[in-house]
């Protein structure tokens, strides 16, 4: 085994690096590029470091994903699941607050109404019962009277029985005043005053009963072209989303299965949804389901 001694001869070292030095550039290669100008050497150097540093450079930014100078926090990734579809709906124990304070107000004036009622009927018999009374008591029992019937409100339930379809589909959207439904256009939960029946363009769309013409819409900012009848009794129907509004004006005596316009899509707050007509039912004012009175279609 061949051990260094000390003192060590660096003299020989370095005289054998310096001849292995003198035959590299005493190689053929190594003169000929001696013999190039020295421009010519170093436009070939500086060429080659720009290949190798465009090189780093391309491999850093693969390996680390490119170059972040401003050295700010990474922005948090939302999952799928962590979209909140409602961010910016409606509070659905608001609306439900708003719908039941209506009812108690109805039962508070309907209270009252029977109060009254009542301390009007006693005052007479605590008068009567303090006034002395020489009439002889009439003992005969009184002859029952019959609940008398409004014949306006049976002549509306009659009229809204005889009902027509106003165009032949299925419905897509059905009727909601007390729960939600989901809107595609709007993006978030509403109520619904009517239903939607699905129906190819320019379907006709017919008079659900006789009436007249109590208003016409070509620029509704929920549904479009509309057209209104009103049928007496306080009922009314609404037909909505039409495409045109010139076949009827105001005034106009429709009867009952008349076309009054076509399906169309001009609804701007329904107008992700496909060809339909919005259709509704009004009595007194408010809004009913039409399917309870609409003819079942298999």
């Amino acid at each position: 085994m061949y051990r260094l001694r000390w003192p060590v001869n660096f003299s020989s070292i370095f005289k054998w690096i310096k001849d292995k030095f003198t035959v590299l550039l005493s190689a053929k290669p190594i003169k000929r590029i001696r013999e190039l100008p020295k421009t010519a050497v170093l436009a070939v150097v500086l060429i080659t470091l720009l290949i190798g540093a465009n090189s780093v450079f391309w491999w850093y930014r693969a390996t680390h994903g490119g170059f972040d100078f401003s050295q700010e926090p990474e922005e948090e990734i939302t999952n799928e699941w962590e979209v909140d579809m409602n961010e910016q709906g409606l509070d659905e124990e608001e609306l439900r607050k708003q719908y039941a304070s209506i009812t108690p107000i109805e039962n508070q004036n309907e209270t009252q109404e029977i109060v009254e009622t009542s301390s009007e009927e006693t005052e007479p018999e605590q008068k009567q019962d303090e006034a002395p009374t020489d009439e002889p008591i009439n003992t005969q029992p009184e002859p029952e009277t019959k609940p008398e019937t409004k014949p306006k409100e049976t002549a509306q339930v009659s009229a809204l029985s005889t009902m027509a379809m106003p165009t032949v589909g299925k419905v897509i959207t059905a009727f909601a005043m007390d729960t939600l439904v989901y809107s595609k256009t709007l993006e978030q939960w509403n109520t619904h005053n009517g239903i939607d029946i699905a129906a190819d363009l320019g379907s006709p769309v017919k008079a659900a009963m006789e009436g007249i013409v109590a208003e016409v819409k070509n620029n509704d900012p929920r549904l479009g072209v509309v057209v209104i009848l009103d049928h007496g009794g306080g009922i009314q129907t609404l037909y909505g989303n039409l495409q045109s509004d010139k076949l009827v004006k105001k005034g106009d005596k429709i009867e009952k299965g008349q076309v009054i316009g076509a399906v169309g899509q001009t609804a701007p707050f329904e107008i992700e949804d496909p060809p339909h007509l919005h259709f509704e039912v009004i009595k007194d004012g408010k809004n009913i389901n039409p399917e309870q009175y609409l003819p079942k279609l298999n």
